[in-house]
């Protein structure tokens, strides 16, 4: 995507051209958990994908991350915790524009629409942390399902949910592996409740 594409730049005449850009290829890090954020990152092109660590050494996908969206944001005017609480890892080839935290917050107590833009992305990301908070809260890995499958329903505007993730990147947004999410998906579709493709979950019941 184009800079001036972001919506964090809407309505903003920001001149973008001094301000740092990056490409990393395939399965890059980014920044490591535990590093301290000293600048919002702005994803132009490719995925990132946010990995945390349980204390075995195990990794888990707790987010990914597409073009136009922000990182360091929520961390950026933080008192108590500055530092990234999962590794950034680029899928595919990704770019990306760092704008410094000082800079930014010059930027953002001048201009007015950047403000706006700003807080308005803050919020969305805010109500998104509180869903998948939600998510995680449900009894059973059907009912993480179904939480899922009516969440999306509702922005769709279908019972035809088209996944704009892989199976993987599903079990990863369920906080399960892939198998059991596979036996779950099929125990469903038996039961008459849902059927599904490669590209598809239909609700039924």
């Amino acid at each position: 995507m184009k800079i001036t594409d972001c919506k964090l730049f809407e309505n903003t005449n920001i001149d973008l051209s001094k301000f740092e850009i990056k490409n990393y290829s395939n399965n890059k890090v980014i920044a490591e958990e535990g590093d301290v954020s000293t600048s919002i990152g702005i994803l132009l092109s490719g995925k990132v994908n946010v990995k945390a660590y349980t204390s075995g050494g195990k990794n888990f996908t707790v987010n990914t991350l597409t073009e136009g969206q922000l990182f360091g944001d929520m961390l950026l005017y933080s008192d108590d915790y500055n530092t990234y609480p999962g590794s950034l890892v680029s899928v595919g080839e990704t770019i990306i524009l760092y704008m410094s935290n000082n800079e930014f917050k010059t930027l953002l107590h001048s201009n007015q629409a950047l403000c706006t833009n700003f807080l308005r992305l803050l919020s969305n990301k805010a109500l998104s942390v509180t869903m998948k908070s939600k998510l995680l809260s449900q009894d059973s890995l059907r009912d993480k399902i179904l939480f899922f499958l009516t969440q999306e329903k509702r922005k769709q505007a279908s019972n035809s949910i088209k996944l704009n993730m892989t199976k993987e990147d599903l079990a990863n947004l369920l906080y399960t592996q892939r198998p059991s999410l596979s036996r779950e998906l099929k125990h469903m579709k038996n039961e008459g409740l849902i059927d599904y493709d490669r590209y598809t979950i239909t609700i039924k019941k």
